[in-house]
């Protein structure tokens, strides 16, 4: 039986004197940025994680992010910048979601301690199936249900 007890993410995984291993999130275009990530969950057949990690400063290009990932910066300072638009510096406290498929640049100024939640694409065989349902059951598709309600969330409600 799977069990369903909540699961803490303590930023103290990673200790304040830890040394990282270069960077690997993207190339590096200056500096000499050292990660380290702790996975502290992994579920749906590790499509989703989720857990603590931190970087050094250094510029870095990301290209075609592979997830979906929320994140929360503890310390430190950020400046993102995506191809083709405005950069926009992060703090600590800030929350920010990194759509799949990103591409930009990763300035970080000080080093970078954040809570992340990635969800990775859905494996080929579901992405087709969802397709397939779509072009069989057109009046579900886009999230509008039997009743010409649509499925997307309203004010007031959670999920």
């Amino acid at each position: 039986m799977p069990d369903h007890t909540p699961i803490p993410i303590d930023s103290n995984r990673i200790a304040d004197d830890e040394v990282g291993k270069p960077a690997v999130f993207g190339d590096i275009l200056s500096g000499e940025p050292l990660e380290i990530h702790r996975n502290i969950f992994e579920g749906d057949y590790s499509r989703f994680r989720s857990g603590v990690w931190q970087c050094t400063p250094g510029l870095v290009a990301m290209k075609d992010w592979p997830y979906h990932e929320f994140c929360v910066l503890l310390s430190g300072r950020v400046i993102i910048t995506p191809d083709g638009g405005s950069p926009r510096e992060y703090k600590a406290g800030d929350a920010l979601v990194l759509p799949m498929g990103f591409t930009g640049t990763w300035e970080i100024l000080e080093t970078v301690r954040k809570y992340y939640a990635v969800q990775a694409r859905q494996p080929l065989l579901r992405r087709m199936k969802a397709r397939v349902k779509g072009w069989l059951r057109p009046d579900k598709a886009n999230g509008e249900m039997a009743n010409g309600q649509t499925g997307r969330a309203r004010p007031g409600t959670a999920f």
